[in-house]
């Protein structure tokens, strides 16, 4: 008798296509590299390794890896990808599939195993990542009345993200009410959430307690790490039509929230919205030194966006893509001896 073994690991800190294909650009052209949009600041190369070590002696059967990768984004570039520590049989099973065109998932479908010597699989990633620039100019920029398509799902719920929740349109009304520019009163959001909630140091050992649940605390006691403060921001943006997302990078989040760039006096949109797109993400640092527009964040991301499909439980959705370790045991069997690798270095 064989029983299921699925392993789940919370990354604190659809078409599936070879490595050797695979083009880690998005293939769309990027609105932030428009005029008007945040520009790129310092840049830092650095290698991400990512993937699993697995201890000789457990036999098992249908073994499937999934793990977080980085992709491109504007502030982000992958130069180049190897294979490490592995044999050539693996490294042809490596295959990498897009996840709501917010994250990119490796997955390896080993088959059976049963490991006389410790089984390595570690993929190296070289990325640049850019520090990003606020806008000197502010008051053009606009909450959009017509949310191009692909923007559409960051006005939703998300887990941990409960946007619909009537609270929150109240309070969007309230903290926006005296801004006379929509930019301010994103930034009036952003500076409400760093002011009235403190930061848990304990947080990144749980999980996101949501930006509800936060809300529901007593007055003057709000609390939550970068992943609370991060969902509440996001959540009062999008009661309030702004669109807005988490970004996930190793160890922490951050967000980003999107405008456009308002139309001239006759309706006719600026010379800058005509040439390329006009609408723009920008990021900001909820927890911590105060980061609005811009950032000076230089992690690898590893996500964009909140709504990801549960590996565990696939009817549901999840706030952070998990790395996932799944296969079939026999009956009476241990369970394998593994670890993950998920690790930085600045080259």
């Amino acid at each position: 008798m064989k029983r299921s073994l699925s392993v789940l690991i919370v990354l604190l800190f659809f078409p599936v296509l070879a490595s050797a294909q695979f083009d880690f650009s998005s293939g769309k052209p990027d609105s932030a590299d428009s005029a008007g949009g945040p520009k790129r600041g310092e840049r830092l190369t650095q290698v991400w390794r990512a993937g699993i070590i697995i201890e000789p002696g457990t036999a098992m059967e249908n073994v499937q890896i999934t793990v977080p990768v980085p992709t491109d984004w504007y502030e982000q570039r992958v130069v180049s990808v190897s294979e490490e520590k592995m044999g050539a049989d693996l490294a042809d099973k490596i295959q990498y599939r897009r996840i709501n065109n917010g994250a990119l998932e490796m997955n390896v479908r080993i088959g059976n195993i049963k490991p006389v010597k410790t089984l390595e699989m570690v993929v190296a990633f070289e990325v640049e990542n850019f520090a990003l620039l606020p806008p000197e100019k502010t008051d053009q920029y606009v909450i959009p009345k017509r949310v191009p398509p692909e923007i559409r799902p960051y006005l939703r719920e998300s887990p941990c993200i409960e946007s619909d929740e009537p609270c929150f349109a109240k309070m969007f009304k309230e903290i926006t009410k005296d801004r006379g520019t929509d930019w301010n009163k994103a930034e009036a959001l952003y500076a409400f959430v760093q002011n009235n909630v403190k930061y848990d140091e304990d947080g990144f050992r749980h999980p996101a307690k949501g930006a509800f649940a936060v809300t529901k605390m007593p007055k003057g006691e709000w609390t939550g790490d970068c992943k609370d403060m991060s969902c509440l921001f996001v959540a009062l943006c999008r009661a309030g039509k702004i669109p807005a997302r988490i970004v996930r990078v190793p160890e922490h989040c951050y967000a980003e929230f999107y405008l456009e760039l308002k139309s001239t006096p006759d309706g006719k949109q600026s010379k800058a919205a005509k040439e390329k797109p006009a609408g723009f993400w920008f990021p900001c640092q909820v927890s911590g030194t105060y980061s609005f527009g811009g950032i000076p964040e230089q992690r690898v991301i590893l996500q964009k966006g909140d709504s990801f499909p549960d590996s565990e439980h696939p009817r549901n959705k999840t706030l952070f893509l998990k790395e996932c370790f799944q296969g079939l045991l026999n009956a009476g069997a241990p369970r394998p001896v593994f670890k993950w690798i998920h690790e930085t270095s600045v080259k």
